[in-house]
């Protein structure tokens, strides 16, 4: 079935008990392993483009997740979910998709591009042998032509760690959500090779960071703590005091401090289709 077709079909109205659910996530996590070298070979394909390394490991880690989420199925619920592609995203919006019988249009950019491909058709695989049509789609690119097109077909657009599609879209009913999205502020010239690391690796996940020079600490914590489309807020410093009041004062956000902020593959995850 074609995007357009797609688009105003009505998904499959599946019914989903927690026997059900199991046995389509063992299918699913069955079906990761054994296709195993096609993700691989895939991501050897994406790392041409960016450095992002996907594992097998952490996909099965999030399957394993859902396995005590309370399946609430709606009656034709449609979402548009806009993100960059991280593949253990993907995953994650399927998933929820699948227990909450949410119709998904998925609109990310070339980021991860092969990886997504195949995990797509690995999840579109299982969910036909369950009967579970017309439920999750796909669109090639993000243009706001394009989507303008479709939005009027779903009940709600969400994009997630994206503000640069966020702002294009402001005038819309959008929701947005954080992913990774950074904010860093570094205070001592020793620690400057470590800011040097987490920059690098945020762009080579494509991970929105923004770094602040000029700024004094105070004047940083309230940029950050105003900031809704930031959900991480480094300090790079060798001042205690400086270190008690950033952590004292930053509210809502991930702190780290003088520490790796990527200790965990994925970021925080919310329930994206609600």
């Amino acid at each position: 079935m074609d995007l357009e077709t797609g688009i105003l079909e009505e998904a499959s109205r599946y019914t989903l008990s927690q026997k059900t659910l199991n046995s389509l996530l063992d299918n699913l996590r069955e079906n990761i392993i054994k296709n195993s070298n096609l993700i691989m070979d895939a991501n050897k394909i994406d790392v041409k483009h960016n450095k992002k390394q996907i594992k097998v490991k952490e996909l099965i880690e999030i399957i394993e997740k859902y396995r005590k989420v309370d399946c609430v199925l709606n009656d034709d619920e449609r979402r548009i979910v806009i993100y960059k592609g991280d593949p253990y995203l993907t995953l994650h919006i399927c998933l929820q998709a699948v227990v909450q019988r949410t119709k998904v249009l998925l609109i990310y950019e070339d980021f991860m591009l092969a990886v997504n491909e195949i995990l797509l058709k690995l999840i579109n695989d299982i969910l036909e042998e369950y009967k579970i049509f017309n439920l999750i789609y796909k669109m090639d690119n993000f243009s706001k032509k394009e989507f303008n097109k479709v939005k009027n077909f779903y009940d709600k657009t969400i994009i997630i760690g994206d503000t640069t599609i966020y702002q294009i879209l402001s005038e819309e009913n959008i929701k947005f959500y954080p992913y990774n999205n950074i904010a860093l502020y570094c205070d001592s010239d020793d620690l400057q090779k470590l800011q040097e690391a987490i920059y690098i690796y945020s762009n080579e996940n494509e991970f929105e960071i923004e770094i602040f020079h000029d700024e004094t600490l105070e004047e940083v914590i309230e940029i950050i703590n105003s900031d809704k489309t930031k959900d991480i807020a480094i300090l790079l410093t060798k001042d205690d005091k400086n270190k008690s009041v950033f952590i004292d004062k930053i509210k809502g956000k991930t702190i780290f401090v003088n520490e790796n902020p990527f200790k965990s593959e994925v970021g925080k995850i919310y329930n994206y289709l609600k």
